[in-house]
């Protein structure tokens, strides 16, 4: 018990530390972007271009408060318990993402922060998978024995369903808002683009979204082979002891 109570409290630390970076993160650049109006006439035409950037980081960083957020509306409105290392983990994701990935960009510096985003993200969504199937499992009401063959098979469907449903979004955001969510430029890996920027051409441009998706598969298939092997064991402690989400994915 102390030691969850000691896990716990580490991990309400993560997330104040998030919160604070990103609440500082958004003043400046919201101060920044207030100067840049303040003397625009002194600046010049470019600093359309630093509005841009600035607001682009700015809903970046406004989508990372509503992540943090998450947990008490979903229990609020559907009486969702999000259990709290879950939450952390997806909360740090959205962190390198969006704040580190798109506001800072981190994906146009280093060419390798998508690829190592996309991994995790298969291991993150077949654990929210697993956590979901957990929940049906856990209540006496609806309880299941799943199959485990058919489990992991879910994680897996589940994984590249939700990362084909987000290249989907990144394709209809780069058309909207002519970014480069895709990475469809050759001259650029950053989600904002010029006109001076140069498009990749042929089976050259589908190849970051294939990568994507085979990133998603792999990190799933870690999951499932780890809900595979502690399936068996996942069901007894169920059956015995009534434990919940945060009981068993811990």
């Amino acid at each position: 018990m102390k030691n969850r109570k000691l896990t716990e409290k580490r991990l309400l630390f993560i997330k104040k530390i998030l919160f604070v970076l990103t609440i500082l993160l958004l003043i400046y650049h919201v101060g920044w972007t207030i100067f840049i109006l303040a003397y625009r006439h002194h600046i010049g035409d470019v600093y359309i271009k630093y509005v841009t950037t600035m607001i682009f980081r700015i809903l970046q960083f406004s989508a990372m408060l509503l992540v943090l957020a998450a947990p008490k509306f979903l229990k609020k409105w559907f009486k969702i318990n999000v259990p709290l290392a879950l939450y952390i983990v997806i909360a740090l994701f959205a962190f390198n993402a969006l704040v580190l990935g798109d506001g800072l960009d981190f994906y146009g510096k280093y060419p390798w922060w998508d690829s190592f985003l996309h991994f995790h993200s298969g291991i993150i969504l077949s654990f929210v998978a697993l956590w979901f199937i957990h929940i049906m499992m856990a209540e006496k009401s609806k309880f299941i024995y799943m199959n485990k063959y058919f489990t992991c098979l879910f994680l897996v469907v589940f994984s590249l369903g939700i990362g084909a449903f987000w290249e989907i979004l990144e394709y209809s955001c780069d058309g909207i808002f002519h970014t480069n969510a895709q990475q469809y430029m050759a001259s650029t890996k950053g989600t904002l683009v010029s006109k001076n920027d140069i498009p990749l051409k042929g089976h050259e441009a589908l190849k970051d979204t294939m990568k994507d998706l085979m990133l998603d598969l792999g990190g799933s298939l870690i999951v499932a082979t780890y809900g595979f092997v502690r399936h068996d064991e996942i069901v007894k402690k169920i059956s015995r002891d009534h434990l919940s989400p945060d009981d068993i994915l811990s």
